[in-house]
């Protein structure tokens, strides 16, 4: 007793597919280079010795919080690695399917990096991902941006409304909005 597989051309569609696209993937992330540097930053942190310049500028500047600062920090607000971490499984899923519907890795690829780019900035705007939340913005980084008009600033243009502006918040990442704009896609055959 055999098996009998009927293919309907499926499997030579899917072995030309996978000649043409051999060297198609995609790339998920900051394409601009200088928001991705600030990027990088805000991924993984960092350390950085405070100048005597520095200082003295830092409390001028700052009034009551005028210590004197031997260090500033910012910690890790991993919004790609934390995003991959938590979804990756469901985007293979996805571009499985995708490409089980349409057999065509462009197709499918496409898809699963939409959804990829939705992750990412909904990290952001959401200040971390279920499993690793962000740390909020320190009290510093409150008391800088109020020394530096920001907050003031806000208020102004939010005219008593109930909105809160990305300045006024203790929600890390999203100040201007540049870097959840920035997270993009391209595919590359």
């Amino acid at each position: 007793m055999g098996i009998k597989i009927t293919d309907h051309g499926i499997f030579n569609d899917l072995k030309k597919s996978a000649v043409l696209n051999k060297n198609t993937h995609a790339e998920i992330g900051i394409m601009m280079p200088d928001i991705a540097t600030i990027g990088m930053y805000l991924e993984y942190g960092w350390v950085q010795a405070v100048t005597p310049k520095q200082n003295n500028f830092l409390r001028a500047r700052l009034g009551r919080w005028g210590a004197n600062f031997k260090t500033l920090s910012l910690p890790p607000r991993p919004f790609m690695r934390a995003t991959f971490a938590e979804k990756n499984k469901e985007w293979k899923k996805l571009f499985e399917s995708q490409f089980k519907k349409t057999h065509d890795v462009k197709t499918a690829l496409e898809a699963m990096c939409i959804r990829a780019v939705f992750d990412i900035r909904a990290t952001i705007r959401n200040n971390g991902t279920a499993s690793n939340p962000f740390p909020k913005r320190s009290p510093l980084t409150m008391a800088m941006l109020e020394a530096m008009g920001e907050i003031e600033k806000a208020k102004r243009q939010q005219k008593g409304q109930a909105a809160v502006s990305n300045t006024t918040t203790d929600k890390a990442l999203m100040r201007s909005g540049n870097l959840e704009k920035s997270i993009t896609h391209k595919i590359h055959s």
